[in-house]
């Protein structure tokens, strides 16, 4: 092997060859103009085309062909170095090792929910023996003394089970050879077993937490992503955490879910509270569900030794002052005392430390003191007072580390997510930046899209004219304020659908009526209506061209109402601003497509954001964007020729022009803009980052803002190509041999106009591709309503990076412990891990009471 990468020189040779032929091309238009006979320029130029097609489909036909295949197994051992990563980072953010593991230890479950054999127990294969453990010996265990891996880790709420499946990942991980089957841990809260089957579940949540797995699978292995792949070849070890956090009446059908994507011989781990998982397996209605072959182990409660060790650690240790402060909730660990119950807990103890240990840095003089939780009269007050302190624990102030929200905004914020997530518009209970939209009304988004493309049209298009008409005097290039924005309007309507044109519509039409003389406002503003309805209605029509593979006949039975209201209100307003049948027809015509073959509204909900976009159109894309020209060009071009039949008085205003060679060259202008911008949204494709690259959220949305700015730029160039190209064409040929006029000056000004309605397209494309635009509505929308920080992300990053509030999981935040979610969303509820489950709670007492704390005795005596 030479070391030299394949592709770059394919890559090298195809760059060169378009920069040639470009500037080639751009010189010969440029010297056109100052030839006797410009048109044996173009007439040299075309016979070009052939030969760049050619290249070029040989240039992709080399980009293929010196592509590496890259298999499975190396896809794999790139996963495995980004979830290694990815959980290491999240165990020293969680302080997981600090100051040492808790010593988690667990018994073998037995034959109750698990099962000892495989599914034909005559084969005596066993599926686990000898399970007991403690802390670090866990995926020894599992490699070495469960024939089937097949695991199932039962225990009680806030018992540790996240904690040994995070060490359970990394320590697979790191026995891993290469081409061998990577764990991935999928927190179960967010599957929905009666909507989503439990693979497909898997592989979109493989492709949200690593991007690249979205990218077409090497065709040998059929038509799925790099993610589905890994999973058809069994290279993914499921380690399935929160079973417990599915919705019980769904407990059954998840077991189903979970046996019939994973049978016996596929490796599985598991992991539940006892509770739920029994209530599963016996079903009060339909066939019980049993996963095969499966192993078992049953975490047990810290014991008071290394409850007592690991807090007085954790606070300097034994002879420190901070220590001290322990000594009366030592005494008590072991026995029956409320306190000493709730700290058998690891999330109770993870919770204890947080709230009475100082930090570095930190003294302990100012912190509450630990001997409060003595005070409190039952195990559930123990527990609720813990989860009470904690967030203000995490918020409280710190040399050096200043945090921009209070405990109290803190306390607000999160409630407010912690409710969000218990009601799961998207059945999930987690953050995703791009999925806060759904927290949004729907029309809002598309709404303000379009006012923005709207207002940003009529400004964009007024300023070009009039910078252009003050350098060119020519009076085609007046600007006319109150008749600007049209192309705002159609970009509105790509962006947001139906909602965004006519919202854009509304703002030009405003916009139009205040730059219009006083005397003829209202009129101006009818007349603004009636025009931007038809064009809204033109952008309905791209959508259903420019979205999706290819374009859906709808009968009239299938028709969008509120589409065909439009067309009817548009429709009158013709009638009444400008008094002809024309516009009327027109847009009873571009009703009856938009109706027909239009589609309203951007995609609903992006998978994931993107890091780039590239530029991807095939055959069908650009027959689709010519046919949506056609159809739109043939329309205006009617309305031009029946101008003089239908329209009645001479002397009346109408859009089209009644010359039928110049309603023809203004329909081929208008198709030529209907068409581009369909090929603009088709041929504009995301592309996922790289799988070894970051998957924070905010590397991500930082990528997805980016990607906008490409849509804008790669368009701009493109649009000025052929925008300006067709207006070079048009002072070149058309006008003096239609018109018999010779046009004199600066071409440039041709390209610089064709700028225009590209900058459009390309930002309506970029808002629609992406998930930055709703996000950043999102956003507001909750700071205003909500009272959440204006910077969320950084809200959310300092809750999981510095507050210990949140995890990450991927690019989705949840909260560190299912419990912490339910009491925050509802203070009320009581911890489900208490022992006095069905007692009343009570609360700490806020101040001392007299005389030393009650004594209990051992438990068990």
């Amino acid at each position: 092997m030479s070391g030299v990468d394949p592709r770059s020189g394919v890559r090298r040779a195809g760059i060169v060859y378009l920069a040639l032929l470009g500037v080639g091309t751009v010189g010969a238009l440029l010297v056109a103009p100052h030839l006797d006979d410009p048109a044996s320029v173009f007439a040299a130029l075309l016979p070009t085309g052939a030969g760049a097609y050619l290249a070029w489909s040989a240039y992709r036909a080399d980009r293929i062909e010196a592509a590496p295949v890259e298999g499975p197994g190396a896809v794999a051992d790139r996963l495995a170095t980004a979830v290694r990563h990815q959980w290491e980072t999240e165990a020293r953010v969680r302080r997981l090792e600090d100051p040492y593991p808790l010593p988690v230890a667990w018994r073998t479950a037995g034959t109750g929910p698990a099962e000892e054999s495989g599914p034909d127990p005559s084969a005596g294969a066993p599926a686990s023996y000898g399970l007991a453990g403690r802390g670090g010996e866990i995926d020894a265990i599992f490699t070495e003394r469960v024939a089937t891996r097949r695991l199932l880790v039962l225990g009680d709420p806030g018992s540790g089970k996240t904690l040994l499946l995070v060490r359970l990942v990394l320590g697979l991980i790191g026995r891993r050879q290469e081409g061998e089957p990577v764990p991935v841990l999928f927190p179960l809260a967010s599957w929905d077993p009666a909507a989503q089957d439990l693979r497909g579940w898997m592989e979109r949540k493989l492709v949200q937490d690593h991007a690249e797995l979205g990218a077409a699978a090497p065709e040998r292995y059929g038509c799925v992503t790099r993610a589905g792949m890994l999973l058809d070849q069994r290279l993914v070890l499921p380690v399935l955490d929160g079973f417990d956090e599915l919705p019980a009446a769904v407990g059954a059908m998840a077991l189903h879910g979970i046996n019939e994507a994973l049978p016996y011989g596929c490796g599985l781990v598991l992991s539940s509270r006892p509770a739920e998982y029994r209530a599963a397996l016996r079903p009060r209605t339909g066939v019980p569900a049993r996963l095969s072959g499966m192993a078992g182990i049953r975490l047990e409660p810290l014991g008071g030794e290394d409850v007592a060790r690991y807090l007085l650690r954790d606070a300097g240790g034994s002879g420190t002052p901070a220590a001290g402060r322990w000594d009366p909730v030592v005494e008590v660990l072991g026995t029956d005392a409320p306190a000493a119950r709730a700290l058998t807990s690891p999330l109770m103890v993870s919770l204890a430390r947080s709230v009475y240990n100082p930090r570095p840095g930190e003294g302990a003089a100012a912190l509450p003191d630990p001997g409060e939780l003595l005070r409190c009269p039952t195990r559930a007050a123990v527990e609720h007072h813990l989860f009470e302190a904690f967030v203000g624990a995490a918020y409280r102030p710190r040399a050096g580390r200043p945090c921009r929200w209070t405990a109290e905004q803190a306390r607000t914020a999160l409630r407010y997510l912690a409710v969000h997530m218990e009601r799961g518009f998207d059945g999930a209970a987690e953050v995703a930046w791009w999925k806060l939209h759904g927290t949004v009304p729907g029309v809002l988004p598309r709404a303000l899209a379009g006012v923005l493309l709207g207002a940003l049209g009529w400004l964009a298009e007024g300023t070009v004219l009039e910078v252009v008409h003050h350098f060119t005097h020519d009076p085609d290039y007046d600007p006319s304020w109150p008749w600007r924005g049209g192309l705002g309007v159609l970009a509105g309507g790509l962006c947001g659908g139906l909602v965004g044109g006519v919202a854009a519509g509304l703002v030009v039409s405003v916009l139009g009526a205040a730059a219009a003389p006083s005397a003829g406002l209202t009129d101006v503003l009818l007349q603004r209506l009636a025009d931007s309805g038809a064009v809204a209605l033109t952008a309905v029509i791209c959508c259903g061209f420019a979205v999706g593979s290819r374009p859906v006949f709808r009968p009239p039975s299938g028709w969008d109402r509120r589409v065909l209201l439009t067309g009817v209100v548009t429709a009158g307003l013709w009638v009444v601003a400008f008094h002809n049948a024309c516009g009327t027809l027109s847009t009873v015509l571009y009703t009856l497509l938009a109706c027909a073959m239009g589609l309203d509204g951007m995609p609903a909900d992006p998978a994931c954001p993107v890091a780039r976009v590239r530029w991807s159109i095939g055959r069908r894309a650009v027959a689709q964007g010519v046919l949506a020209g056609v159809l739109v060009a043939s329309v205006y071009f009617m309305e031009g020729v029946l101008t003089e039949v239908l329209g009645g008085e001479p002397g009346r205003f109408y859009v089209a022009p009644a010359e039928p060679l110049e309603a023809a060259w203004e329909s081929w202008r208008q198709g030529a803009l209907i068409a581009v911008a369909c090929m603009l949204v088709q041929g504009l494709r995301t592309v996922p980052v790289d799988l070894a690259g970051s998957v924070d959220g905010r590397a991500l949305l930082r990528n997805d803002r980016r990607t906008m700015g490409t849509c804008v730029l790669a368009a701009a160039l493109l649009g000025a190509a052929v925008f300006g190209a067709q207006e070079w064409y048009m002072l070149t040929f058309v006008a003096p041999r239609l018109w018999h006029v010779r046009v004199t000056g600066d071409y440039a000004w041709c390209y610089a106009i064709g700028i225009m309605p590209a900058l459009l397209m390309g930002l309506a494309a970029g808002l629609r591709q992406t998930a930055w635009g709703r996000y950043a509505v999102a956003r507001w929308y909750l700071a205003l309503r909500a009272k959440l920080p204006r910077d969320l992300m950084a809200f959310l990053a300092d809750a999981h990076e510095q507050r210990g509030v949140l995890r990450r999981v991927g690019a989705v935040y949840q909260f560190r412990h299912i419990e912490l979610q339910h009491h925050l969303a509802d203070p009320e509820r009581q911890f489900t891990g208490s022992t006095a489950a069905t007692v009343p709670r009570s609360r700490c007492a806020p101040s001392p009471t007299t005389g030393p704390p009650p004594r209990h005795g051992r438990a068990g005596h």
